[in-house]
């Protein structure tokens, strides 16, 4: 890689859109990889699990990291329409159309991997008595009676599921929301593309 590439790399990273981005993508990543192996992680914060009650596990990632996704979406678009977050002169690369397409693929892997986590509570997540039926992408179209906890299916996840939260009532909102989140997250994402884009280009 030349120095000139590299300093360009250097200057999309200073970018607070393109680094938000990047830790988005990288947090999705993670938790997607903790829902398919969900006894990878025992539900304790790095550093602070000690002192911190809060048990986080293959469960909560599904359930909560899709909607987070969209709030971070929604994040970046308020960035990168604000015209005064930063003099774009300072931050572009010249390489407007480059930076671009690389931010359009950051983008698009963000949606991809929102999309798959949202996927993941029809597929892995069930009541305890119907896990054995899955997938249940018919809780769409049908209610889960009474609170009731959510179980992750895979095996050995029996000390997970003790932690796990209930279903909200009524439980067919939640099962939409997880068709909302990533088709909310694509329209922001698609927004804050076109408006880095123009401000990055004046």
């Amino acid at each position: 890689m030349s120095e000139a590439s590299t300093e360009d790399a250097g200057t999309l990273l200073k970018d607070p859109v393109v680094r938000l981005a990047l830790i988005t993508l990288a947090g999705l990543v993670l938790a997607l990889w903790i829902a398919r192996a969900p006894t990878s992680y025992t539900g304790n914060l790095p550093l602070i699990g000690d002192y911190v009650p809060l048990k986080l596990n293959a469960v909560y990632f599904i359930i909560l990291g899709p909607m987070l996704a969209s709030l971070i979406a929604g994040v970046l678009r308020f960035q990168a329409a604000r015209r005064g977050r930063v003099q774009s002169g300072k931050l572009s690369s010249g390489n407007v159309g480059r930076d671009g397409i690389v931010l359009v693929i950051v983008f698009a892997l963000i949606v991809l991997a929102s999309a798959a986590l949202s996927l993941q509570y029809f597929l892995t997540l069930a009541p305890a008595e119907m896990c054995p039926s899955r997938p249940h992408y018919d809780f769409l179209w049908t209610n889960v009676p009474g609170p009731t906890r959510i179980t992750h299916c895979m095996s050995g996840t029996e000390e997970i599921n003790m932690e796990a939260p209930y279903y909200l009532e009524p439980q067919i909102l939640q099962s939409w929301g997880h068709v909302v989140w990533p088709v909310l997250t694509a329209c922001l994402l698609i927004g804050t593309w076109r408006s880095w884009c123009r401000t990055r280009g004046e």
